[in-house]
């Protein structure tokens, strides 16, 4: 019975110590690190896909002020694998499924938290479906990654 107790608080601590590890993984691309949305007045949150990869965590995230049509979308990157950091050209590309595409070389990265602004786009044109993935692929140094992007629900 001893074991069985042992064991049981040993899984516990490895899966809190996961799930810690993979909410770290957003570290500086929470919504109160976007500068739009801490500068800007009340905003509504339209859509939020997260996800992450051995070494990258990405978030896409769109919103609009309350009470306007117009939305903004924009993207962030972080690189969380081991060191050495990424070096050289970087670059991406994304596909949703009803809300477009995009992609373009990585630009320059956020000293204090390491995260890459991929930019934004707005209008009040279509959205990428809220129940499926969105796709990101990123290359640097001789390497490359997917990273699937799933919708977060409030």
């Amino acid at each position: 019975m001893r074991k069985i107790l042992v064991i049981l608080l040993a899984c516990v601590l490895l899966l809190s110590g996961c799930e810690q590890m993979e909410n770290d993984a957003y570290i500086g691309m929470e919504r109160d690190n976007i500068q739009d949305l801490v500068a800007g007045g009340e905003m509504e949150y339209v859509q939020e896909f997260r996800g992450h990869s051995e070494n990258w965590a990405a978030m896409y995230i769109v919103y609009k002020p309350k009470g306007e049509e117009n939305h903004t979308s924009r993207i962030f990157m972080k690189y969380i694998g081991k060191d050495p950091r990424p070096s050289g050209q970087l670059r991406y590309k994304y596909d949703t499924v009803g809300g477009g595409d995009g992609s373009g070389t990585l630009p320059g990265v956020d000293e204090a938290d390491h995260v890459y602004n991929l930019g934004s786009s707005g209008g009040n044109g279509a959205l990428a479906n809220p129940d499926t993935p969105v796709k990101m692929q990123v290359w640097w140094n001789d390497s490359s990654e997917i990273i699937q992007l799933d919708p977060i629900t409030d």
